[in-house]
């Protein structure tokens, strides 16, 4: 049985389609072997929920794939509980966030998480394998985009070129990557 979150993002995606290509979807939202929404050819999309709040996107994939993350934002109380800041972020990236009180640093951790995830998303066809954190590093930057560099060690992925942005929507973290071979 699939939870609120899950059913909320199919729907949501199934309106994005139908925005952007009308007709185009008849059938139900299947998945790959991967667990990403399999969609018609020509198109590509990606789902995030948390809880019941879910966000989808689709576009033309024009040999492009796109990742979405949906993150809840810390608040106060949250900043008690363990930081998994080690586990997500590269030894770059915490030094970058060292200087930050303990709130933002965890907010800034979660934009790092919710980035990393929509990339893991926009590579996952090409890779098709887990990604480790490690494996990709950001330069987040105020203006909602982020630098993305890929430490993978399959040669093929050179070839791919990641574009990722974020933002803040009231208590919500949206991130959004967009893979392609160059």
């Amino acid at each position: 049985m699939q939870g609120a979150g899950f059913v909320a993002g199919r729907r949501a995606l199934r309106a994005a389609l139908e925005h952007l290509a009308p007709g185009t979807l008849i059938a139900p939202l299947l998945r790959t072997h991967r667990g990403a929404p399999l969609l018609p050819e020509g198109l590509t999309g990606s789902i995030s929920h948390k809880r019941a709040r879910a966000i989808a996107v689709a576009a033309p994939a024009a040999g492009s794939v796109i990742g979405v993350d949906l993150e809840a934002r810390p608040r106060e109380t949250d900043v008690t509980r363990h930081s998994l800041a080690t586990r997500i972020l590269t030894l770059t990236q915490l030094d970058r966030l060292a200087g930050l009180d303990e709130l933002a640093h965890r907010e800034a951790t979660l934009v790092h998480f919710a980035l990393k995830e929509a990339v893991y998303k926009a590579i996952d066809p090409h890779v098709e394998r887990y990604v480790r954190f490690a494996e990709v590093e950001l330069d987040v930057r105020d203006d909602g985009t982020a630098s993305v560099r890929l430490l993978l060690p399959e040669p093929r992925m050179r070839a791919v070129h990641v574009d990722a942005h974020w933002r803040f929507d009231g208590r919500w973290i949206i991130a959004l990557a967009r893979s392609q071979r160059r």
